[in-house]
């Protein structure tokens, strides 16, 4: 009996004593849960993130400043997704002004100052025949009266596809031949008479395809249908002889001179009863677009006369005006 009883006893001692072991350990483990810091969830991952991208923006600051402009961010770049390295920028179809590019053919480039220019436009073409105009010449000065100039003279041979073409008038003294392509008149060389009394020359390279001015041959590209100074008056009454319906709105024809080469550009003004000393003929006038400050180029070309010019007009930035009309023309057709 007392040994049931002390059994007893020490049980509950050892409930008793676990019990409040039990309750020491989670009174402790709460007290750390309160003195100890909230864990920082990410925390490490975030940084890694940031320092990858600062990074990434060190690498790339190099490409950036070679590159001028930048190709704009892919929308894709925003997706949910593992990040993937940056791409390298894209080669430039072009290499940059001044740079060469080591894996294009060595190729010539213009003279400064000089763009390449394209043919805007191609035109069908008829040279006219053979034919020799003589013009009367007079200049006025804004505030004073018309004075009579010399004579001016065109003279155009044209035979088995080649070309002799001189002009003396209000254009200057001018001279080209040459031949023919699938694009009209294709000049050879032409000159342009200076005001010392030397000639500029412009040479049309065809077998290198380059137009060549002076004796320094600064050189630019040659396209087809290019024209001088000249042969364009021969090439504008050739496309009204092909097809009088070209002759509308702004004929763009590639023009070269001592100067360089640029688009001349004729706008059809309309169509006029223009009366000459040879007699009074129905043409249709053209004026060169030029630049402000720049002398205005007008021409009136004859339809029954083979687009020949049967007036020119030179009108400077400071108001005087050289006109030639035409007095006497003579064609392999029919003379006048």
């Amino acid at each position: 009996m007392k040994i049931a009883v002390h059994l007893a006893r020490h049980r509950r001692l050892v409930a008793l004593g676990g019990l409040s072991l039990l309750l020491h350990l989670l009174a402790f483990a709460w007290i750390d849960a309160l003195v100890a810091p909230p864990p920082r969830i990410g925390a490490p991952v975030a940084l890694r993130l940031v320092h990858k991208q600062a990074a990434a923006q060190k690498t790339a600051a190099p490409s950036a400043q070679a590159q001028p402009q930048a190709a704009p961010a892919s929308p894709l770049a925003h997706a949910s997704g593992p990040a993937r390295p940056a791409l390298p920028p894209m080669r430039p179809l072009l290499p940059a002004a001044g740079a060469a590019d080591p894996a294009a053919p060595p190729r010539a480039f213009a003279a400064p100052g000089i763009a390449p220019l394209q043919m805007p436009g191609r035109y069908r073409v008829r040279p006219p025949p053979s034919s020799r105009l003589s013009y009367a010449v007079t200049r006025t000065v804004p505030g004073r009266p018309a004075v009579a100039g010399e004579a001016a003279q065109l003279a155009w041979e044209y035979a088995g596809g080649a070309y002799r073409l001189r002009l003396d008038g209000v254009l200057g003294r001018l001279e080209s031949e040459g031949g023919e392509d699938d694009a009209g008149i294709a000049p050879s060389q032409a000159s342009e008479a200076g005001a010392g009394g030397g000639a500029g020359l412009t040479r049309f390279n065809r077998e290198q395809g380059r137009i060549e001015h002076g004796a320094l041959a600064a050189s630019e590209p040659l396209s087809q249908g290019s024209q001088d100074r000249a042969s364009v008056l021969m090439q504008l009454a050739g496309i009204g002889l092909a097809e009088p319906d070209q002759v509308q709105d702004t004929l763009e024809i590639v023009v070269a001179g001592t100067g360089g080469a640029r688009i001349a550009r004729w706008q059809v003004v309309g169509k006029e009863e223009l009366a000459t000393p040879a007699g009074v003929f129905a043409a249709v006038r053209l004026a060169q677009l030029a630049p402000a400050g720049e002398a205005r180029v007008e021409v009136w070309l004859a339809p029954g006369r083979s687009w020949l010019p049967v007036q020119l007009r030179v009108t400077q930035a400071d108001g005087s005006v050289a006109n030639q009309v035409l007095t006497q023309m003579e064609t392999d057709a029919a003379p006048l």
